[in-house]
């Protein structure tokens, strides 16, 4: 034999009992295979079915731990097609910004509500709150408004009808205002500086409404800031020590349009008598009888007693003095105190601080101006007189540099 052959046959030896041994356990293990019932199946789950077993979902079929089941929404029935329309008018009207609060108000309310709502809304109470809300807007446009307008709308309030105050709303108020506006702008001529001159002789002579408006609303100021800088500057000339330092100071700080309009207006007035003040009192140190009488008269009086008293009656004091003075010596005399008279610092009576005419006789400029008046007296005078020159000199400019400090701490 062969050596592969005798190989082969070696191994298929060898290997037999190896197989015999294991064929009945495998044999066993079939056979107990195939006595084991089958697993019971699970039937196939529907394709809208959630996941789970059967034993998940109840038997008789209802929700488990008792809960129902939600009903499918129904469907929001579709609007009417008048109900739709009188919706969106309602919805314009709430967006048309000339409706007014009351028209606002009952909109919202009837948009909230059926088409019963809505059509009520317009056809009843659409007008009636609009009616209300013209009324409103006529009585502001009135109680702003200068006479023009006021006529007019006093004229529509009177119809008491909606086209009466849907005209004037819409046409009547602007015209009365731009008479009321060429009223204004002419009145800006009194006392008005070069610009605000040159600008309102323009619109005058062919400015439409809407210029005119513009300028009486905003373009005077800022015209009106540079002829005020203008008569600040020209108001140095001659001015007194406060109000000079008051202008200095004033231009130092870089002022707003508002607060060169004060000055001009009212606070160089304020300054220029605190300065008429001081030079009255200086003159009481050696005045005679008729110039103290009529210096107290003055320091007593207003503001225009004192610019009057500097500009004029202080030299008709002196004359009287210097008369009494020549009858008793005989001879001529320049007056008690032997001098030629003091004058104010400038003046100012317009809105521009433009400077005034010179007193008759002086060599200096003329007191603060004001309005004419008659001297004012009090019970003091014959307590001040008996004081003594020098004791009133000290008290009147203490009390007026007092004035001025309290004055300025106020400001501060």
């Amino acid at each position: 034999m062969k050596l592969p052959r005798i190989a082969s046959a070696v191994a298929t030896a060898a290997m037999a009992p190896a197989v015999l041994l294991a064929s009945p356990a495998f044999a066993a293990d079939a056979s107990s295979q195939a006595a084991a019932p089958a697993a019971p199946s699970v039937p196939d789950r529907a394709a809208d079915e959630p996941a789970g077993t059967l034993a998940d979902k109840p038997e008789d079929g209802k929700p488990e731990d008792g809960k129902a089941e939600k009903p499918e929404e129904a469907e929001k029935p579709e609007e009417d097609p008048q109900a739709a329309k009188d919706r969106a008018a309602v919805e314009a009207i709430l967006a048309d910004p000339v409706s007014g609060p009351g028209v606002r108000e009952a909109a919202e309310k009837a948009l909230k509500g059926s088409a019963a709502d809505l059509r009520k809304f317009l056809d009843v109470e659409w007008a009636r709150e609009r009616f209300t809300d013209d009324r409103v807007r006529v009585s502001q446009i009135i109680s702003a408004g200068g006479r023009a307008v006021q006529k007019a709308g006093k004229a529509a309030m009177k119809a008491d009808t909606q086209a009466a105050l849907t005209e004037f709303l819409d046409h009547g108020q602007h015209t009365a205002r731009y008479e009321d506006d060429l009223v204004e702008v002419a009145r800006m001529l009194d006392g008005a500086g070069r610009g605000i001159t040159e600008a309102v002789n323009r619109l005058l002579n062919g400015g439409t409404p809407e210029e005119v408006r513009e300028f009486v609303a905003n373009g005077q100021y800022k015209i009106r800031a540079v002829d005020d800088r203008v008569a600040l500057f020209a108001m140095l000339d001659g001015a007194g020590p406060g109000l000079k330092e008051g202008i200095i100071n004033l231009l130092k700080g870089n002022p707003t349009p508002a607060e060169l309009r004060t000055f001009v207006t009212t606070t160089q007035h304020e300054l220029r008598d605190d300065d008429n003040m001081v030079l009255i009192w200086a003159m009481l140190n050696k005045a005679g009888p008729e110039l103290k009488k009529a210096a107290i008269i003055a320091i007593n009086g207003t503001p225009a007693d004192r610019a009057e008293f500097l500009k004029t009656g202080q030299f008709t004091a002196r004359d009287k003095d210097k008369a009494a003075g020549d009858a008793q010596t005989g001879k001529p005399d320049a007056g008690k105190d032997g001098s030629t008279g003091t004058t104010g610092n400038g003046a100012g009576t317009g809105t521009t601080g433009t400077t005034g005419t010179k007193a008759a006789g002086s060599t200096g400029v003329t007191a603060a101006g004001g309005s004419g008046g008659a001297l004012a007296s009090t019970g003091t005078e014959t307590a001040l007189i008996a004081g003594g020159g020098a004791a009133l000199l000290g008290a009147g400019a203490g009390l007026v540099f007092a004035n001025r400090r309290r004055r300025a701490s106020t400001k501060d």
